[in-house]
């Protein structure tokens, strides 16, 4: 014991302990460690296998597909127009409001006509103006060339006249000269009979322009439909093409926006299912825009539904089918583990499971097609695959179907 080593252990009252009593405490940590030595285990403990856990397999197999794909968006009737007056004035009736259903044909409102019901009589004189005076013409006509052909013949016998007589020679030269004016008026009224049934013509078109421009002093429904918008109220001047109301048709189509692939499965005339509101209808693919939005890359569609629907605004969902796929390999999307940026599969060869690397195609339902990395027929784990690792040795278990 080093010098001075005694003095080092005291009791807590400060006073020394005997010399057995630090014997006593320097012996209880060597036995401590005898018993250790004493205690320890012969041989080395050895870690169990453990034992193989059932999994649930099916194989791959090669199927037909018939995807869809399910597409938001509203109703909104098949047509829509805005109504305006062809001509202008003051609005005297306003015979409609916003809700009411019209026929095509119904009047909505009405101009005060005054002016074109006079534009009317006016064009309705002028053609009968230039009817009668054809007419005369025509008439006249008939007696200028009488008047010539007579006044040919005196102008004939004047001629044999003049070689025996002065005084015949005279009379000649009177009877050329009456001669000539007769040419004259029968070339002027043969022209205005040729020119005149494209004056009666003018005047008969300006009365269809003003017909017509009467006609539209009233504002017809082009077609069978509701109300949605009047904007002109009696008294109030309507300007030409000037916004008056607008009609809806009661007609309704399914209205959205869809991808490149889903245009290009639609044909018009295929038949759709929409739903609107837990009710579902057969719809009729009545246009598909085949050039895409240069802003959003989509296409524009509408689907024509029964006119059992009868909900402008309301939200709907189109199950609009796909291109089928046709013999292509298939295993159920549980199947599939997504890790580090890859897809794998675990495959059971020899009880044992095989992580293998797949590359994925389309999900259809709860089917997953697989493109490469996976043969057909062979057996994959379809679920919890997430709990499992390469290697492991597995009891597979069929996949009971509906399970």
């Amino acid at each position: 014991m080093m010098p001075g080593y005694e003095t080092a252990l005291f009791h807590r009252s400060g006073m020394p302990l005997s010399r057995s009593r630090q014997a006593l405490i320097l012996l209880v940590p060597v036995a401590l460690t005898l018993l250790l030595v004493l205690v320890q285990p012969t041989h080395k403990p050895e870690l169990r296998a453990l034992a193989p856990s059932p999994v649930p397999v099916s194989p791959a197999q090669r199927v037909d597909l018939y995807p869809e794909v399910q597409v938001s968006g509203h109703l909104q009737p098949a047509r829509r127009a805005w109504l305006r007056f062809e001509v202008e004035g003051m609005v005297a009736e306003r015979r409609v409001e916003p809700g009411q259903v019209l026929a095509a044909g119904d009047v909505l409102l009405v101009l005060d006509d005054r002016d074109y019901r006079d534009a009317v009589i006016q064009a309705q004189a002028d053609l009968q103006q230039a009817e009668q005076d054809l007419q005369r013409d025509r008439k006249l006509l008939k007696l200028a060339e009488r008047s010539r052909k007579l006044q040919e013949e005196e102008v004939e016998r004047l001629n044999r006249l003049g070689e025996r007589s002065l005084a015949s020679k005279t009379r000649l030269g009177d009877s050329s000269a009456l001669l000539a004016q007769r040419l004259s008026e029968e070339a002027r009224l043969r022209s205005s009979v040729t020119t005149g049934p494209q004056r009666v013509a003018s005047r008969r078109a300006a009365l269809d322009r003003a017909q017509r421009n009467l006609e539209r002093c009233t504002l017809r429904a082009p077609f069978a439909g509701r109300v949605n918008q009047v904007l002109l109220e009696a008294g109030d001047y309507a300007a030409r093409n000037q916004k008056a109301a607008q009609l809806i048709s009661e007609q309704l189509d399914f209205s959205a926006q869809v991808r490149g692939a889903e245009a290009r499965a639609l044909t018009l005339g295929q038949q759709v299912t929409v739903s609107v509101e837990g009710h579902s209808y057969q719809a009729t693919v009545t246009a598909v825009q085949p050039d895409p939005d240069p802003k959003t890359f989509t296409h524009a569609m509408r689907l024509r539904l029964p006119p059992a629907e009868t909900r402008p605004g309301a939200v709907a969902v189109a199950r609009l089918p796909l291109q089928a796929l046709k013999q292509v390999l298939v295993v159920p999307a549980t199947a599939v583990l997504l890790d580090e940026g890859g897809a794998f599969v675990f495959r059971v060869q020899d009880e044992h499971l095989q992580r293998v690397a797949v590359q994925l195609g389309a999900r259809v339902d709860q089917q997953q097609v697989i493109v490469a990395g996976l043969e057909e027929g062979a057996r994959v784990v379809v679920r919890d695959v997430a709990a499992l690792a390469d290697g492991q040795a597995v009891i597979p278990e069929a996949l009971q179907t509906g399970s």
